[in-house]
C-alpha cells in the first residue's frame, strides 16, 4: 500500500500526548508521518490526534474514542480493566461501523493490542498485537474475508481526496466523478490557508 504524493500528516506528539494523556505507539506515529489522516479503499479511515488550545482532545479520533468508552462500560473485554475506566483509544473506524482501538491498560503503549468493537457481533475481539502487525493481518485476510483478495490496497488522504473532488474525480476510484458540480461548488480551504 504505498502513500501518494503529499500523503502523512505532522504532528506534534509531545503536546498530543499531553493532551490525551497518552502516550501513542510508535509504529503508529510513524504510520501517521507516512500515510495520515486518510482511508485504504474507502472503506477502513484511520485517526489522527487533534485537540482544542485548550490541550483537551477533540475531533473525529476524540468522538470515536468517547463512543469506544461507552460500548467498554456497555460490554467490557474480560481480563482488560474495569469498565468504569475504559482503556480504549480509537484509531479507526470502518465503513460498518466497527470501531478499531488499542486497549491501553499497559502503561508501554508498544504493548498495546488492538480491540475491535464489532457492530455485528456487538461485542470486543482484542487481538494480540499492535496496530501496523494487525493492518498487515487484516490485509491478508486473517480477520476479516472482505481482506482477503490479492488486490492492491488504495489508500487516499482526506486532502487528496478534497483535490480529486474538486477535480471531478472520484477520490475512491480515481475515474470521473459523474456527479461532479451537480450539487454546486465543493467547499474548499478560505482565502490565506
Amino acid at each position: 500500500m504505498p502513500p501518494h504524493d503529499g500523503a502523512g500528516d505532522s504532528v506534534d506528539w509531545q503536546t498530543g500526548e499531553r493532551a490525551w494523556g497518552a502516550g501513542f505507539p510508535q509504529d503508529y506515529k510513524e504510520f501517521v508521518a507516512t500515510y495520515g489522516d486518510g482511508e485504504v479503499d474507502a472503506f477502513l479511515t484511520f485517526l489522527v490526534p487533534e485537540w482544542a488550545e485548550s490541550a483537551v482532545p477533540s475531533g473525529a479520533m476524540a468522538e470515536e474514542t468517547a463512543e469506544a468508552r461507552r460500548m467498554w462500560r456497555e460490554k467490557p473485554s474480560v481480563g482488560y480493566g474495569s469498565p468504569a475506566t475504559p482503556p480504549v483509544i480509537a484509531w479507526g473506524v470502518n465503513a460498518r461501523g466497527d470501531l478499531l482501538c488499542w486497549v491501553t491498560s499497559e502503561r508501554d503503549s508498544g504493548r498495546w493490542p488492538v480491540a475491535v468493537w464489532s457492530r455485528g457481533s456487538l461485542a470486543w475481539h482484542v487481538h494480540g498485537c499492535g496496530m501496523l502487525e494487525y493492518l498487515v493481518r487484516l490485509f491478508r485476510g486473517e480477520f476479516d474475508d472482505m481482506w482477503a483478495d490479492d488486490g492492491v490496497r488504495r489508500f487516499v488522504h482526506v486532502r487528496e481526496a478534497q483535490r480529486l473532488l474538486a477535480a471531478g474525480i472520484d477520490p475512491d476510484t480515481g475515474e470521473p466523478n459523474p456527479y461532479a458540480g451537480m450539487f454546486g461548488p465543493l467547499p474548499g480551504p478560505a482565502q490565506g490557508d
